[in-house]
């Protein structure tokens, strides 16, 4: 079930949006980083080898930075997303009686309730050190990003709700 908002009672609600810690540090490595590449590229008079396998003309290391360029200026962009969805968007993972509210999509102020009758499995995963908790339930698989919750402690908490919750049902 889709809507906005969900209007039902809360029992326990957490704030699901991303880290300023995170948006700032990644935001200035990649800032940084494209200052670097740009400052390499623009001032670029010889080759480069790379990893003493790859061997790049003046030219092709002039492009290679540029290209380092706007792959980190893309990253900055994400950076600015992220930080616009932060101050754009409330979103929340909330238990009721009935069930968990979760947003919709990383980009959407809307709510879908997942019974919990309806989720079969929770599965956890481990991506290049980020936390994943998949609720898998009959429309599909739900994804929690650990990263997204304010502390290690309360993605556990939310974890044990769970299964406290779907055992009951």
């Amino acid at each position: 079930m889709k809507t906005n908002k969900i209007d039902l009672e809360i029992e326990r609600e957490y704030e699901y949006k991303p880290s300023w810690l995170i948006i700032l540090l990644c935001g200035g490595m990649f800032g940084l980083a494209a200052i670097f590449f740009a400052v390499r590229a623009n001032s670029n008079d010889r080759g480069l080898i790379i990893n003493r396998i790859v061997e790049l003309s003046e030219n092709g290391a002039t492009t290679f930075y540029w290209v380092f360029c706007f792959l980190s200026l893309c990253f900055v962009a994400i950076t600015i997303a992220l930080t616009f969805h932060r101050l754009k968007f409330r979103q929340r993972i909330a238990f009721t009686a009935a069930g968990i509210i979760v947003p919709v999509s990383r980009w959407s102020a809307d709510e879908k309730l997942i019974e919990y009758k309806n989720i079969s499995a929770l599965s956890e995963s481990n991506v290049s050190g980020q936390t994943f908790l998949y609720l898998f339930h009959s429309g599909g698989k739900y994804v929690i990003n650990r990263s997204m919750l304010p502390s290690k402690k309360l993605y556990r908490e939310i974890i044990e709700l769970l299964e406290q919750r779907i055992e009951h049902q």
